[in-house]
């Protein structure tokens, strides 16, 4: 008997494997949270002080917060195989990317403009795009194509 992957299993393990295989470092900077500079500056201060962790250098020097390093560094990779996902804003938070205020901004904004969260948090100056897009990518592929705005979906036009 043949077994054969559906295409969504595909690209489940596909991801997995993507994500199981970077550093921090390299995660980081896919979400545009850190530079290459950065992460090279951390890995040369990790020389002098080789029981500090690069998370724990890179938030002492406050280029990211000690629970974005934590997040990626021990919740990501669950995130990103979990069959049932949690909200956008919910990750973002647990990434200590918006903190609960910014939440409530943005799904204050939501509720009256009818755009949706990630595009709102940009417009806010809350997050970069490219950080949305890893985001989007990792743990909503399906929603990368989807308009900004929740009430316009594929098959709808506005003619």
């Amino acid at each position: 008997m043949t077994h054969r992957l559906t295409p969504q299993a595909r690209a489940d393990i596909s991801r997995l494997l993507a994500v199981q295989t970077k550093t921090l470092g390299e995660l980081l900077q896919d979400a545009d949270l850190v530079s290459p500079w950065q992460i090279e500056s951390a890995l040369e201060a990790k020389m002098q002080h080789s029981k500090l962790r690069i998370g724990e250098i890179l938030a002492q020097k406050n280029l990211i917060k000690p629970e974005t390093a934590d997040f990626f560094a021990q919740d990501w990779a669950k995130a990103v195989i979990a069959a049932e996902k949690n909200t956008l804003g919910y990750y973002l938070q647990q990434a200590a990317i918006l903190d609960r205020e910014q939440i409530e901004i943005i799904l204050a904004e939501q509720r009256t403009s009818g755009v949706r969260f990630g595009t709102v948090a940009i417009f806010q100056g809350f997050i970069k795009s490219t950080t949305l897009d890893f985001f989007l990518a990792n743990l909503f592929p399906e929603e990368l194509a989807v308009s900004p705005f929740i009430n316009m979906y594929k098959g709808y036009s506005l003619s």
